[in-house]
């Protein structure tokens, strides 16, 4: 079960429609609709496993697969217009941290693209699965160039056609590829160490950024977790697509199909106001993403912002700076029902959203006049949650065990009890015989 995960994930992908986009791009602000959900089975596995005995511990390749389910949501056929995920990505990234090469790099994106908008508009399938077309059989120095990262696989999402031909999208380059090499603990020494993350691809800690305690792997793989952790321990993982731990918190108590559970959720945190946090900064105090969010740009390259979806507990002026938001709890907060006799998550959700941080690129024609704001382009929910099989089983398994273990508890202290009771009895009695004969010799004394 551990090895290759029985259960598959839902995963629904909400893409944010810019209804707008010739206002956008003379500076207007953005009117955004919601389109989803784009519905799949998400498998995950581990293939490669290695033991080593010394260490108690495996190491293993990550995998997930997706299976697209259109009878579950949408078709995938359906028009988006979203920021051109080439064009805008691009220069902005190259403005922001690369300003010397600007000039070539617009050359570059007008012979490649020959763009009159900055936006795209394409079937969502092609976007994120399909591919859009990258034609570099373009006889241009500047456009020669940006292929160069295309042949090399720089480019992630970049899927290579012919010699000349690429397709590029957002999430078809990781479909059913290496998610990457993991080394974790087996608990089997120390069963409180289970699944805990000791090296992701042979290293044992990151080098992304400007901290120790933002480099340190804390927690598991989310595939599985110790058992009898306690609330205050919070649930941690590793997630290697943000290059951070994430850390959910407890809530409250709850109870999940007659299960008693504990809830927790996630809250990215103010990076410049909280100490622990300062170091996902770019340049603590002055260059920090807002509260609510983290800037993905020191861990892929791409100037892309990341928060709960809608920013739900986020800033709330980006909610402001663009229409078409309306935040809330119940849609798009990120939960864990969890079960903590044996570690089982009974039911999740983690959402997140991925924006793009915009600026006006002046030498890009068609990105002069944007306006600078975090614009939404796409929220993912990865959620799954127990049937019946799974729960009865943990009811006759983990509750009947926890129940044995009550009786047990009331046994050993019923008979502590009347063991302590007899001993302070017969100790009583022992006192009491003891003062007896020395009271009658006292007697017999005086008379």
């Amino acid at each position: 079960m551990w090895e290759k995960f029985p259960i598959a994930l839902n995963f629904s992908v909400y893409v944010f429609n810019v209804t707008n986009p010739d206002e956008v791009q003379n500076g207007g602000k953005p009117h955004l609709q919601e389109v989803g959900p784009f519905v799949f089975e998400e498998w995950k596995d581990k293939y490669d496993l290695e033991d080593f005995e010394d260490e108690d511990a495996v190491a293993y390749n990550m995998r997930n697969t997706f299976i697209f389910r259109p009878d579950l949501g949408l078709s995938g056929e359906d028009f988006i217009v979203m920021p051109h995920p080439l064009i805008q990505i691009m220069a902005i990234a190259v403005k922001r941290d690369k300003e010397v090469m600007i000039n070539m790099i617009s050359e570059g994106i007008e012979a490649l693209f020959k763009p009159t908008t900055p936006f795209v508009r394409a079937p969502f399938m092609d976007i994120f699965f399909r591919g859009i077309d990258v034609d570099c059989s373009v006889d241009h120095f500047a456009a020669t160039a940006i292929c160069l990262n295309f042949h090399t696989g720089a480019v992630k999402g970049a899927v290579k056609v012919n010699e000349t031909h690429f397709k590029f999208s957002l999430m078809g380059g990781a479909n059913h590829t290496d998610a990457g090499r993991y080394k974790v603990a087996r608990g089997v020494k120390v069963n409180r160490d289970i699944g805990r993350v000791l090296e992701f691809d042979d290293s044992d800690e990151l080098s992304v950024w400007d901290g120790d305690e933002c480099n340190r792997f804390r927690g598991t793989d989310t595939t599985i977790f110790a058992p009898l952790m306690k609330p205050e321990e919070g649930l941690w993982s590793f997630a290697a697509d943000l290059c951070r731990s994430l850390g959910a918190e407890y809530e409250k108590k709850t109870k999940y199909a007659g299960i008693p559970a504990y809830y927790y959720t996630i809250d990215l945190g103010d990076p410049k106001n909280d100490p622990e946090l300062h170091c996902f900064c770019r340049d603590y105090p002055d260059d920090c993403p807002p509260k609510g969010t983290m800037d993905l740009t020191l861990c892929n390259e791409a100037p892309l912002i990341v928060s709960l979806p809608h920013f739900f507990k986020a800033d709330p002026q980006l909610v402001a700076d663009v229409d078409g938001l309306n935040p809330q709890e119940e849609k798009h907060g990120v939960f864990i029902i969890f079960e903590s006799i044996s570690g089982t998550p009974l039911s999740a959700a983690k959402r997140l959203q991925f924006s793009l941080s915009v600026m006006p690129v002046p030498e890009v024609e068609v990105m002069k006049s944007l306006r600078k704001l975090t614009m939404p382009l796409f929220w993912v929910e990865e959620a799954a949650s127990l049937d019946k099989t799974w729960t009865d089983m943990l009811k006759k398994r983990v509750i009947k065990i926890n129940n044995i273990f009550k009786w047990m508890s009331t046994i050993f202290g019923a008979c502590g009890l009347f063991v302590s009771l007899y001993m302070l009895y017969g100790k009583n009695q022992i006192t009491t015989t003891n003062v007896t004969p020395t009271t009658e010799v006292n007697t017999i004394e005086k008379h």
